[in-house]
């Protein structure tokens, strides 16, 4: 069975590709949380040995301590400055892509 066809120049999704997609967001959000938590542990620790770096059988972690960045207030420098704003505008070619959303 196909899960995606067009007929009629139409785009046929099957319930069975939703039902997949779906278990496949399910399962993402938990692995990315997961993942997350992992890493939180992992950085308490190196943080209370004060370890910047791990190597182990092909895995390895480093330690980044925090920093502050500082960046331009695109919205508010074309609201208050659009001229100085179109000066350096640049544009790029982005890829096609499709999202989707699930409830």
């Amino acid at each position: 069975m196909e899960l995606v066809k067009v007929e009629n120049n139409e785009i046929v999704i099957s319930q069975d590709f939703i039902n997949d997609f779906k278990e496949f967001q399910k399962i993402k959000l938990a692995m990315e949380l997961k993942a997350k938590e992992l890493k939180e542990e992992l950085k308490e620790a190196m943080e209370k040995t004060g370890k910047k770096e791990i190597l182990l059988d092909g895995f390895s972690a480093t330690y980044r301590k925090g920093s502050v960045r500082t960046t331009i207030d695109t919205k508010r420098l074309k609201a208050e400055q659009p001229e100085i704003a179109k000066q350096y505008e640049k544009t790029s070619e982005a890829s096609a892509s499709v999202v989707i959303k699930c409830e």
